[in-house]
């Protein structure tokens, strides 16, 4: 029996491979879900990675996650540590280019306790997201978190300090003893030897900062030491423990215009030195002393009649003619001071001030106005520039040396008392006593003659044959002449004694030689109060200042 066999076709792709096929959409699918979802990645270089692990370490903005630290390496110089995170695409737009970021971990500073929930969770970062943009994916980590976010609003400025002392991060900003705004950053500029520092004033705050503002640091204590006692104002305790700077203006100041974000101001180290330091409208003079500047030191005022008008910038000047300093030119012996007349002082629109001045200068300098040096303190023997009206002064006007007008002066002050007791001791000294006794004594002489001859006149018989009441006058005459005789005599006997060899011509010679002597001692202090006005108080210790000579 013949049976026919049924074949059939199998298909060739077996029904097991339907299971990896699913598995593998589901996976393309999760990749796709994954590559889709996972945002953008940013790279964050930092100088070490201590408590940083990659699959661990998140970051944050205001404590909500926003990524995640995946991966991390040495950059390739081996200088820094890059690490690599995965943001989520929901946040993409965070990543400005003005953005910060830093490590949030346990610190104790001025503004107290931070990041305490770190000790248990790890570290983690602090996204603090700008608002530029343009958008950027490597980061630097900084090294301080930021006081203030971006969204934060008020005005940013600068301020550069030389000779202040130095201020934290967080140091507080006040107006008239409120808080107004903070330092953000502190940074030491090398290049100009300055610390440079971000300040932040808080919204509507800065509208007080305006063009003419100064900044001063306050220590929290002021000690004021006047004719009315001592005064000790303290501030608050913030104030007395951190210190603080202050914002104002001067007093009888105009406000000025709004000053722009970023704009620099300078710090001072007291109220004091901001009033002295904020006068930047000025001329430069140059003043020719034909006398000692001893005691004149950079920063020593210059006054009209005790107003300050300026104030002294270098004693010598540091001016070169020809390659020469100016004190040692051979065809003069003055020393050039330089000082600056700063027009602020004058009056507080520094533009009227300034056309006031350059207008009448001239005027007031053919009127006998002249730059003098007066004693400023005889215990410190410091000395200032005075400018007044000398009738008396020679005809002068303003020259140039080098690029500087000079300023024409005279000698005053105890350089001139000092001259004057030393001219009155040299005439002393040169005083002929001999030959003015020897002139006295030829005068009483003629005075005898001329008695003996009135005895005579009187004698003659004519001349008592007169009237009665003539004869009664010359009768009186004669008794006068006879007591003027006596008189005589008297003086005879007195500069008898007077003469060469006596005992009171010895005694007389010997005190002149005493008053000589005195003379010469006085000398060297007349030159001593000349050169070191403080001599009185404080030895004259330093050397004489040398005289210019050519070589």
């Amino acid at each position: 029996m013949n049976e026919t066999a049924n074949v059939k076709q199998e298909p060739r792709i077996s029904a097991i491979w339907i299971i990896p096929i699913i598995a593998l959409f589901v996976g393309a699918w999760m990749l796709y879900q994954y590559q889709a979802n996972k945002g953008a990645t940013i790279y964050i270089t930092m100088a070490q990675a201590e408590g940083i692990i990659a699959g661990k370490t998140e970051i944050k903005v205001r404590s909500v996650k926003i990524g995640q630290i995946d991966h991390i390496r040495l950059s390739d110089d081996k200088n820094s540590v890059i690490a690599r995170a995965q943001i989520d695409k929901h946040y993409d737009s965070l990543l400005t280019d003005d953005a910060n970021i830093w490590v949030v971990k346990p610190r104790i500073d001025e503004t107290g306790i931070s990041g305490m929930s770190t000790l248990l969770s790890g570290v983690y970062l602090e996204f603090a997201p700008g608002e530029s943009n343009l958008m950027k994916e490597h980061f630097i980590l900084q090294d301080e978190p930021a006081l203030i976010g971006k969204d934060v609003k008020g005005g940013r400025f600068v301020l550069q300090s030389y000779n202040a002392e130095v201020m934290d991060v967080s140091t507080s900003i006040y107006y008239k003893n409120y808080k107004i705004g903070q330092v953000e950053t502190a940074t030491f500029d090398w290049k100009n030897q300055a610390m440079k520092y971000g300040i932040f004033i808080n919204e509507p705050y800065q509208n007080l900062i305006t063009l003419n503002s100064i900044f001063w640091v306050n220590a929290g204590v002021e000690i004021d030491l006047s004719a009315d006692g001592i005064n000790v104002n303290t501030g608050s305790l913030s104030k007395l423990l951190k210190g603080g700077i202050s914002v104002g203006l001067p007093e009888q100041q105009a406000p000025g215009d709004l000053a722009n974000d970023g704009h620099a101001f300078s710090l001072s180290k007291s109220y004091k030195h901001a009033l002295e330091e904020r006068f930047y409208d000025f001329d430069y003079y140059l003043i020719e002393f034909e006398q000692s500047i001893r005691g004149l030191r950079p920063g020593a005022p210059v006054e009209y009649r005790g107003m300050r008008v300026g104030t002294v910038v270098e004693a010598p000047a540091n001016v070169m003619i020809d390659g020469v300093p100016a004190h040692f030119r051979t065809d003069n012996t003055a020393v050039p001071a330089l000082i600056k007349i700063e027009y602020g002082r004058i009056y507080h629109n520094s533009n009227q001030a300034r056309d006031f001045w350059r207008g009448n200068v001239e005027g007031w300098i053919k009127n006998g106005l002249r730059a003098s040096l007066k004693p400023g303190n005889l215990l410190t023997g410091a000395v200032y520039v005075d400018f007044d009206i000398y009738n008396d002064a020679d005809d002068a006007e303003l020259t140039t040396v080098s690029q500087y007008q000079v300023f024409p002066s005279v000698s005053s002050g105890i350089t001139v008392l000092a001259d004057q007791v030393s001219d009155v001791l040299n005439k002393v000294n040169n005083l002929k006593i001999e030959d003015s006794l020897a002139q006295m004594q030829s005068t009483f002489t003629d005075y005898q003659a001329l008695a003996n001859e009135m005895r005579d006149l009187l004698n003659q018989q004519d001349t008592q044959n007169l009237p009665g009441d003539i004869n009664r006058n010359f009768a009186e005459m004669t008794k006068s002449m006879q007591q003027f005789d006596v008189t005589m005599k008297q003086f005879e006997k007195t500069m008898a004694s007077y003469q060469q060899g006596s005992q009171f011509h010895h005694q007389l010679q010997q005190t002149l030689s005493e008053f000589k002597r005195l003379s010469e001692e006085l000398q060297p202090l007349t030159r001593g109060l000349n050169e070191q006005p403080n001599m009185f108080i404080f030895d004259k210790s330093l050397p004489a200042d040398p005289t210019p000579r050519k070589q």
